[in-house]
């Protein structure tokens, strides 16, 4: 089903990963602009951006071997069942954001494709590091146009490290450094337009997860 936000960029990856036949050999599906609830119909007013969607192996099985996507168009996990991965990973940003901010917010990742968290793994399914991807900059260009067209509120970028890839092609100035117990909020204007929130991955273990909940709530109170 088509939608007048980010059809166009959709159907542009599909035909992207046709020429580059790669991804479609070693990742199952891409991720780019996909509601975090699609029982709300609404416009999106925020973007949460990945690193890059992780493990697929047993998402092949569900689709029957054939490659698949989740993006505003259509998401694999909302027709064949959520994994449980997909399940905690979702539950972990709802409690994060809190239900109306996370009914507002479409996901996308810094990179589509899949690979594992360990970059041993992106390796050798795509040749290079993610950094020295020659994919990256299309999946930069295509985020690019995407925040541009919903105009987010906020965006949230998961992985105090990970700035230095939008920085590739965003322009970015840092406003202010928020602080919570011993976890840090960065802060960031976005090419001189959009807020950008940058704060510890959700899958990151101690001490960052133990602050969690309290990031969580000055993450929500930087929303007001």
């Amino acid at each position: 089903m088509s939608n007048r936000i980010s059809s166009d960029l959709i159907a542009e990856i599909r035909e992207y990963q046709k020429i580059h036949f790669e991804l479609l050999k070693n990742s199952h599906h891409f991720v780019f602009d996909c509601p975090m609830n699609f029982d709300v119909s609404a416009d999106p007013e925020y973007v949460w951006m990945g690193f890059h969607p992780g493990d697929d192996e047993d998402d092949w099985e569900k689709t029957q071997g054939i490659n698949d996507e989740e993006t505003r168009d259509r998401d694999f996990q909302e027709i064949f069942g959520r994994s449980k991965g997909s399940k905690t990973r979702k539950t972990k940003i709802r409690n994060f954001l809190g239900q109306d901010v996370y009914n507002k917010t479409s996901y996308t990742e810094l990179f589509f494709w899949c690979a594992s968290r360990s970059p041993r793994d992106f390796q050798n399914r795509y040749g290079t590091s993610l950094i020295d991807s020659p994919h990256l900059k299309f999946c930069l260009d295509q985020n690019y146009k995407l925040i541009h067209k919903i105009n987010p509120k906020m965006i949230f970028l998961e992985g105090l490290s990970k700035i230095k890839f939008l920085d590739i092609r965003f322009s970015l100035q840092m406003v202010a450094r928020h602080s919570v117990e011993d976890r840090v909020v960065d802060e960031y204007l976005v090419d001189e337009k959009f807020r950008l929130l940058n704060f510890d991955h959700l899958s990151s273990g101690p001490p960052a997860s133990l602050a969690r909940a309290e990031v969580g709530k000055l993450v929500r109170g930087l929303l007001e």
